[in-house]
């Protein structure tokens, strides 16, 4: 899932994109509003986040520019305006939520999950796609439900496509409480090889790590 992110605070910005890659969200960070403007009318987002005091265009008047377009991208406010007459502007203006600073990232973790799309098929290639719903995949029309730790390491390679990763970090990344054995990972890579022969290939490079591609 795609989400625009205008903050001009460094480390909160740095300190949320960690917390939100984690959970394999795409992430454009931008820190101030003219940035945001081209990236919105240039891309397409599955969910804007948006400070509202920030450097050239504020927050407020980006989205108000955005829906005057008539883009209806969901939109969360993350700002330090809490007076209840701000609160009351940024949904008349078209905000979806409105988070008052400082927040709990889990509760911004939720509000997030509301304003996505629900997970659905995400084709990857013309014959090959998967579905997070059900940890399945489907590869030349023929549907396969992998082994949850399975289909959570092929899902977490789909984000990283024609990208070397060094095997200690997709397990660090992975399993970060419960870390598993670098024998079991190969077990794995060696079963998600199988299921997706003839449409995908994880390259093996020795003594470094894993490359995804599809064909």
């Amino acid at each position: 899932m795609k989400i625009l992110f205008l903050e001009d605070d460094t480390l909160l910005a740095q300190s949320l994109l960690d917390e939100l890659e984690e959970y394999a969200y795409s992430i454009t960070w931008v820190a101030d509003g003219d940035s945001a403007a081209d990236a919105a009318y240039d891309n397409s987002y599955d969910l804007y986040l948006f400070d509202v005091n920030v450097p050239g265009i504020n927050g407020f008047e980006l989205l108000k520019s955005l829906r005057i377009a008539s883009d209806q991208t969901p939109c969360i406010f993350l700002t330090s305006k809490n007076e209840i007459k701000d609160i009351k502007l940024g949904f008349e203006l078209g905000a979806d939520d409105y988070i008052k600073k400082p927040f709990d990232l889990d509760e911004l973790l939720i509000r997030i999950e509301a304003k996505l799309p629900k997970l659905s098929k995400i084709q990857l290639s013309p014959g090959f796609a998967i579905d997070p719903t059900n940890y399945s995949i489907i590869c030349m029309d023929k549907e396969t439900v992998l082994a949850k730790k399975e289909f959570d390491i092929l899902h977490y390679f789909t984000k990283r496509l024609d990208t070397l990763i060094e095997t200690q970090s997709i397990i660090d990344d992975l399993y970060p409480d419960e870390p598993i054995s670098v024998a079991t990972f190969r077990v794995y890579m060696k079963n998600i090889k199988r299921h997706i022969e003839g449409v995908a290939i994880i390259e093996n490079v020795r003594g470094v790590g894993y490359r995804f591609k599809t064909l």
